[in-house]
């Protein structure tokens, strides 16, 4: 290392800046301080206990690792053995079932066929991007193209069969817009889907929660080094010129404390940024990344965690996928069809399951308490499953990404009119001409082909660390014209 080393502000103490000062700190930069606004690490990560009694956590944010080809999350999990309580809690639970309102199952075949089918147009959608071919349509979403294309595909059907297909499909539809983060799918570009790169493999949960790979990174740094329950309220930069210490950039917090240092790394959710990007730093940042902000998406993405006294799931049924029929409902009557949204319930131990729903219903079920959702999902689960009198959960825990102040919302997306562009622009540090940049941006966000992942996440905030210790790296002659390689090798 170069003499003179760095000081460094991290803002967010999420996975992408716990990753950054684990980097920093262990390649012998120990001038780091991590600005976390709430009374925890983790961002959207966040294991909880459901009861003493049960082994599994639950998880309010991340819940699976994507992948586990060159996954990061995964080799951190499976090095330390986080993985070996994996499904011993779901013992002989195999079974999913499609369920209609009127509780009826829809036949296995059928299912399975409109999963090919579904399978066949999503490559159709990502083939735009990957192979670089103009979309049907200018401006095209996802949802249009395949609502277009399986129509033409289920033409052949009867009327009832049809019915019952495009059932099965939209609540496919509904389960991908909950994966990207969105109201619905037909937000999402067509252009721009395929640059979401899947990592090969299953996807695995965490037994002992998936903090537990925070608490694994967090090792490195000193305790005194992230300072909870500070939230920023302004970062000034290319301030070296106004301040006694001469470092480039001061932020400060809300309650009017000040840190200084020579470069920051802005790791807040794209929710905050649009929320706050234009007024959180002087002087303004470029009105090129200022668009980009506006121009990306970021949904809210949600669960209802239910806690019964008994088992309400016959002894061999994983998860129940629900079968809305939305032809006619009004989405404007969030009251009387807010848990529409709500497209499967998945068992997480044998009493406690978990319904995942995204979009407007879902910022609107974080605004009703806790009894009003309770009643809801068991009238949903009655109906779907045909039993009477299921009991009133003893415990319900709903997430509120959307309207925590700190996140505003679950992970990004690209919506229609934005590109990965956008993304490059957002994730350019600045000054954007020098040498030496004072503000990096790292967050699932800002990873062209791994956003909305916690392993984006994490290759993005080693991402930027890794800029800066670039920066104070004496390198031999040889390596300056193999760094481009080299950079490749670390975060792809």
């Amino acid at each position: 290392m170069r003499p003179g080393m760095p000081s460094v502000l991290i803002v967010g103490g999420g996975i992408a800046g716990i990753s950054a000062a684990d980097l920093l700190v262990r390649a012998g930069i120990h001038d780091v301080k991590i600005l976390e606004a709430t009374h925890r690490t983790g961002g959207r990560i966040w294991s909880i206990d459901v009861d003493d009694d049960i082994v599994v956590k639950a998880e309010l944010g991340a819940n699976y690792i994507h992948g586990i080809e060159h996954n990061p999350i995964f080799t951190i999990a499976n090095q330390n053995h986080l993985l070996e309580l994996r499904n011993a809690d779901k013992g002989l639970r195999h079974r999913v079932i499609y369920a209609t309102e009127e509780g009826e199952f829809v036949n296995k075949q059928i299912v399975q066929s409109v999963d090919w089918t579904y399978g066949m147009l999503m490559q159709e959608c990502e083939a735009f991007y990957q192979v670089d071919i103009p979309t049907p349509v200018e401006n095209d979403s996802v949802g249009a193209f395949m609502q277009r294309e399986f129509g033409k595909k289920v033409e052949k059907y009867s009327d009832e069969a049809r019915h019952m297909r495009q059932l099965v499909f939209d609540q496919r539809l509904s389960y991908e817009a909950t994966s990207s983060g969105c109201d619905s799918i037909n937000e999402v570009a067509l252009s721009d889907i395929g640059s979401y790169q899947e990592l090969p493999g299953i996807h695995y949960t965490i037994p002992p929660g998936f903090e537990a790979v925070l608490d694994i990174l967090k090792k490195s740094i000193p305790e005194e080094d992230i300072l909870l329950n500070h939230p920023v309220q302004k970062i000034y930069w290319n301030q070296a010129d106004s301040n006694d210490n001469h470092s480039q950039v001061c932020v400060m917090c809300e309650d009017g404390g000040k840190f200084y240092a020579d470069h920051v790394i802005v790791t807040t959710s794209l929710g905050c940024l649009k929320q706050n990007a234009k007024r959180l730093f002087s002087p303004s940042l470029p009105s090129s990344k200022l668009q980009s902000i506006d121009r990306l998406g970021i949904g809210t993405v949600g669960k209802v965690i239910l806690e019964f006294d008994e088992p309400i799931f016959d002894a061999d049924l994983r998860s129940i996928a629900l079968l809305w029929d939305m032809q006619f409902v009004d989405r404007s009557d969030m009251k009387h069809n807010w848990f529409k949204r709500i497209y499967s319930f998945e068992m997480v131990a044998d009493n406690v399951i978990v319904g995942w729903l995204s979009g407007k219903e879902c910022l609107y079920m974080e605004s009703l308490s806790e009894d009003q959702v309770a009643a809801d999902c068991v009238a949903i689960l009655e109906r779907f499953l045909k039993k009477k009198n299921i009991p009133k959960p003893k415990k319900v825990i709903r997430t509120s990404w959307g309207s925590n102040p700190y996140t505003r919302g679950a992970y990004s997306y690209i919506p229609v009119g934005a590109t990965t562009a956008d993304i490059e622009l957002l994730a350019e540090p600045v000054p954007v001409d020098s040498s030496r940049p004072q503000i990096m941006f790292a967050g699932e966000a800002t990873h062209s082909s791994f956003y909305s992942t916690t392993h984006g996440a994490l290759l993005t905030g080693q991402r930027e660390a890794q800029r800066i210790l670039d920066m104070y790296t004496e390198k031999a002659p040889h390596e300056e014209d193999s760094s481009e390689d080299e950079d490749e090798g670390l975060f792809m």
